[in-house]
């Protein structure tokens, strides 16, 4: 339901709470996922992990469920209330970082960091759709690109929050069974940064209010009246055999289900052959059996691509439904291009940038001798550097975007560039003080795409679909970048011993994240006068 509305604002105290509030929910979010990457060599000492598998608990268990619950709990936010959704995700996520550190296996661990991801997926569409209606259009690159400052406000706290506990741990704590509860370091430091999280959560239904959704624009949407029912629609809609038998009982035509099952088909047959392929790269002792099941031994890369085959055709499926059911919403986020190449960039980009910070603090304890103590130092570098990078690409992105339309993807082709040059630096020098400052730089500006790219995903949409399309954006971060770049890593390092190179290795996607930004580019300015015609035509 929609109708005209004359815009209502309070006071701009309220509004800059509101994104301080949201900022720091993004910041424990990235504290709660980071935390691993500090935590990494201790993983590796008690429960044996590898490489591969350290990726895998990095990127694939969180970003596969991240991404595909995302879409569901988006729709959820694009429906009932923002507010609760953001309230009762941050509350289950806490939850589960708290769990991990009573994790005695890579299985269970694997399980713990599922549960982040499933309770992460609520926090960014429904803090970005609040955000949309607290903050004027003019202002919306800038906005997110504070927002986006708890990213590595959170990234750097997870360094210094993990470094510190484990570096306490060890000095206080020697003897592993005369510490409390009989703990690691690695355990108490997930206990420490999960439980505070429920602290904040009770803040945010205490003091934020639900704004009305598409008032600043002055056409109001009222949600939904079955938004619990939507969201398990836009979830059934993912994985058989619902999605099938929901295809045939609402009458679609018999090519709808042969199309589904096929993609379900090379689903499988992309698993067995992968799965083969990687296994066939590593040796025995690297190439650890988690479990077994019905006789068939369960490898790090069975999880891996049996994770990505099942992302691969949830999302098909999600996509064939959104088609099926939703023709203004298939128009705008599938039909535009300029849509299509920025997911497509923020993969690639996602790719590069968590390729190289999810092992920053391995690859400086391996090559450079870093300690748990060091965290505090990389911590303060990431937080500062990144802080001020998100900070100030917001405010130069729209400046970028009133000098010319496309503006800010040309602005996030050059910070790109700069990053991919810094981290060349960074993980080929010997020299620490060298090796500080480059990872100054790149921290500076891998994070400058966020917000211009999320701006522009938001400008090319109706209202009603803002958090969905921030969740459909995000697959392409989140399943190709993250679900794949941290394994990749992982899976290169394992097979020839060697993490530099495998960074490097990473490296060399970001030269296709630029070239879809240009393409996107070239399509920038029709498609959103097709997003604001579709707009104006629903008032």
């Amino acid at each position: 339901m929609h109708m005209t509305i004359q815009n209502k604002t309070e006071p701009a105290w309220y509004r800059w709470y509101i994104l301080a509030v949201l900022v720091s929910v993004y910041a424990f979010s990235y504290i709660d996922r980071q935390i691993v990457t500090v935590l990494a060599p201790f993983l590796k000492h008690d429960l044996g992990v590898s490489d591969a598998q350290l990726g895998i608990l990095y990127g694939t268990t969180f970003a596969l469920f991240y991404g595909l619950f995302g879409i569901a709990l988006a729709r959820l936010a694009d429906g009932w209330s923002r507010v609760r959704t953001l309230a009762l995700g941050l509350s289950f996520w806490s939850v589960m970082t708290a769990l991990s550190g009573a994790a005695g296996s890579f299985a269970q661990l694997g399980l713990a960091r599922v549960g982040v991801g499933v309770g992460e997926a609520s926090s960014t569409p429904a803090a970005v759709s609040i955000l949309g209606d607290y903050f004027e259009k003019s202002q919306r690159a800038t906005v997110l690109g504070l927002y986006s400052i708890g990213v590595y406000v959170g990234a750097g706290l997870s360094l210094v929050i993990g470094g510190s506990v484990v570096a306490f741990w060890q000095s206080h704590f020697p003897d592993r069974a005369l510490a409390p509860f009989g703990l690691a370091g690695w355990q108490a430091a997930f206990m420490a940064v999960g439980v505070p999280g429920l602290l904040l959560a009770l803040l945010i239904v205490l003091t934020i209010r639900e704004p009305v959704r598409g008032r600043l624009e002055g056409v109001v949407h009222m949600g939904d009246p079955k938004p619990f029912r939507s969201a398990l629609r836009e979830a059934s809609a993912m994985l058989p055999p619902w999605n099938v038998l929901r295809l045939a009982r609402e009458g679609y035509p018999r090519r709808e289900i042969v199309k589904n099952l096929t993609w379900l088909a090379v689903a499988a047959i992309f698993c067995f052959f992968i799965v083969r392929f990687t296994d066939g790269l590593l040796t025995p002792e690297r190439r650890p059996v988690v479990g077994h099941v019905a006789g068939l031994e369960i490898t790090s890369n069975v999880i891996q691509w049996v994770a990505m085959s099942i992302a691969f055709y949830a999302v098909a499926s999600w996509f064939q439904s959104l088609r099926l059911r939703d023709t203004e919403a298939a128009s705008m986020l599938t039909s535009s291009r300029t849509f299509r190449a920025l997911t497509l960039a923020g993969g690639f980009l996602a790719f590069g940038m968590n390729a190289t910070t999810g092992f920053v603090f391995v690859y400086a304890n391996r090559y450079l001798g870093f300690t748990a103590a060091s965290g505090l130092q990389l911590g303060a570098v990431a937080a500062i550097c990144g802080g001020l990078g998100i900070t100030v690409s917001g405010y130069l992105a729209d400046f970028a975007r009133r000098r010319m339309a496309t503006g800010r993807l040309w602005f996030t082709c050059l910070t790109a560039a700069i990053f991919t040059l810094a981290s060349l630096v960074q993980f080929t020098t010997q020299n620490i003080p060298l090796f500080y400052a480059a990872f100054a730089v790149s921290t500076f500006f891998v994070p400058m795409w966020f917000a211009p790219n999320q701006a522009t995903t938001q400008d090319l949409v109706t209202p009603r679909l803002r958090g969905t399309a921030f969740a459909m954006y995000s697959l392409g971060a989140n399943i190709l970048g993250l679900g794949l770049g941290p394994y990749t890593v992982g899976l290169i390092s394992d097979a020839t011993g060697d993490l530099r190179f495998a960074i490097l290795c990473a490296l060399g996607t970001l030269p296709f994240a630029i070239l879809a930004l240009v393409y996107a580019a070239r399509h920038l300015e029709s498609d959103e006068r097709v997003a604001q015609r579709a707009a104006l035509g629903m008032a």
